[in-house]
């Protein structure tokens, strides 16, 4: 005892990072949706397939890391189909889309959908490789479909932080089969 004790952080532990949970949007977070779409899209505004969709309406989830907002996702879903129509992390590279994702598809299973599917743009490397882990395929290509979109949304650039050309929409499926390897839920 009598031997003071350092209060500082110990670099002799690892620091295990909080995993995210997610909970289904709910009308409490209409604020903090609408400020999450804002932040991630510029917009509640979603342009695909020349189209607009208000984000802010939709059904989706919330990821939290230590009860604080840290993602969401958006989803419109028809019968069979289930379409992601936005997806965004405050903090990058922790886990968050990855729970999110994981969520939306558990979500879609169990409604019955037949298919998972979003689009993104030609430019969006590092989303297209994250869509691909989850065993998503490149199901369509739409050439210079991003004009169509430009139409309804003209703030979405011509070009992305480091130059490549906002040019091209590419759609992203995930065929869902009725899961018995895991069904014990």
């Amino acid at each position: 005892m009598g031997k003071d004790v350092a209060c500082g952080p110990r670099h002799d532990v690892p620091v295990v990072p909080a995993v995210p949970s997610v909970r289904p949007l709910g009308r409490a977070d209409f604020a903090s949706a609408r400020s999450e779409l804002q932040r991630a899209w510029g917009s509640v505004y979603i342009a695909r397939k020349g189209e607009l969709v208000d984000a802010s309406t939709l059904d989706g989830f919330v990821a939290m890391i230590d009860d604080v907002d840290v993602g969401l996702l958006t989803v419109l879903h028809d019968g069979l189909e289930y379409e992601v129509v936005s997806i965004s992390a405050a903090i990058e590279g922790s886990g968050v889309g990855q729970a999110l994702m994981s969520r939306a598809i558990h979500d879609a299973r169990t409604r019955k959908c037949r298919r998972v599917w979003l689009i993104t743009t030609n430019n969006n490397i590092r989303a297209i490789a994250f869509y691909q882990r989850f065993g998503m395929d490149l199901c369509a290509f739409y050439r210079e479909g991003v004009s169509a979109s430009r139409r309804v949304k003209p703030s979405i650039p011509l070009r992305d932080g480091s130059g490549v050309p906002i040019a091209h929409e590419l759609e992203f499926e995930l065929l869902l089969m009725p899961d018995t390897a895991h069904s014990s839920g």
